[in-house]
């Protein structure tokens, strides 16, 4: 009877073992896992403009995806997929107004498909109420005896619940009067190439920069001309999401064109900022604040393109330094104009 017991209770572990197999089979031995598939680009909500749609999607198999068909409405497919990318562009001068459904079919070699869908709007639509996240950039150095007065009475203010809410900062420290002042050292990669497209360095820091556009070197007028730079109408709509394992901080940024159709030249550049930074090199400041670290992908950032109504997401991949405190890190992202230098939108988060 003990025997029975065991050959019975082996039979039933060894059939536990092989229904485990990752790899779903019919008898005998037909593959019926499907694969899987989303849209990356375009996302339910955006609007159809007269630029035409560009769509990527993620596509997996357990053995291989074969073909994707993208069509709209239930019609006939306008496009079929067989290769990554899997990227298609959606032609939109004779999509009538009002709400359509772009549908995605990926298939694999025996035959199993699925399928993803988005809902986009062609005509007039609700807005969304964007507020404007206005960007400061600062030109400093530790060792500039100006700066420490100004960059102080600025940080003042960010402790007040607009600049808190409103107003992402960055500060890039130089190579003058001198360039002992380790926070430049340290940088210097980013902050060069930054500091000469924004400005003629000869004309000395401070100096400050908000949305794009140069102020002075008054912290006083930096801080005017944030508060007013709440009211002006935001070009994008930028969200931030981050996770961190280990090391390694993941950021995905999630773009929508609001006034983006005009522009050819867009760019979306990332900083990573590192705040309460205990270090003197000559002038009042013994504490630092929003000081850039580095620059994602470069200081020239990277080149978008990104319709009205659109949405683009964009992945970076950050290595925390072994010279930053992981505790005091923060992140700002903003679109700008690379010719008129004007900012679109930014925003910013504690990582």
């Amino acid at each position: 009877m003990k025997t029975m017991t065991r050959l019975l209770s082996m039979l039933l572990l060894l059939a536990l073992i092989q229904g485990c197999d990752t790899k779903a089979v019919n008898e005998p031995g037909v593959d019926i896992q499907a694969p899987k598939v989303s849209f990356l680009s375009p996302v339910s909500g955006d609007s159809i403009s007269s630029a035409d749609i560009m769509i990527t999607l993620d596509a997996s198999d357990n053995d291989a995806v074969s073909s994707i068909e993208l069509s709209l409405d239930g019609g006939a497919p306008f496009a079929t997929l067989t290769s990554a990318p899997w990227e298609s562009t959606l032609p939109t001068a004779e999509i009538s107004e009002g709400t359509h459904q772009l549908h995605a079919i990926a298939k694999d070699p025996t035959g199993n498909t699925s399928s993803a869908t988005v809902q986009l709007r062609k005509g007039t639509a609700q807005q969304d109420e964007v507020d404007r996240m206005v960007l400061v950039e600062i030109v400093t150095s530790a060792n500039c005896a100006p700066c420490g007065p100004a960059n102080e009475l600025f940080h003042q203010e960010e402790a007040t619940p607009l600049f808190q809410q409103r107003v992402a900062t960055i500060k890039y420290h130089v190579w003058w009067p001198r360039p002992t002042d380790k926070l430049w050292q340290h940088s210097s990669e980013w902050s060069r190439p930054r500091v000469e497209y924004l400005f003629d360095p000869n004309e000395g820091a401070p100096m400050g920069f908000v949305n794009g556009q140069k102020v002075n070197n008054r912290a006083v007028d930096w801080i005017a001309s944030a508060k007013s730079g709440v009211d002006t109408p935001a070009g994008a709509k930028i969200e931030l999401e981050s996770t961190r394992t280990g090391n390694t901080i993941n950021l995905t940024i999630t773009v929508k064109g609001i006034s983006t159709s005009s522009y050819s030249d867009l760019r979306l550049h990332t900083a990573v900022t590192e705040s309460d930074i205990e270090y003197n090199d000559g002038n009042s400041e013994l504490v630092h604040f929003d000081v850039m670290r580095r620059m994602y992908p470069s200081a020239e950032g990277e080149s978008v393109t990104i319709p009205n109504g659109q949405t683009a997401v964009f992945q970076r991949s950050m290595e925390i330094h072994a010279d930053w405190n992981a505790d005091n890190l923060g992140v700002v992202v903003f679109l700008q104009s690379n010719a008129s230098k004007e900012v679109l939108q930014a925003a910013k988060k504690r990582l």
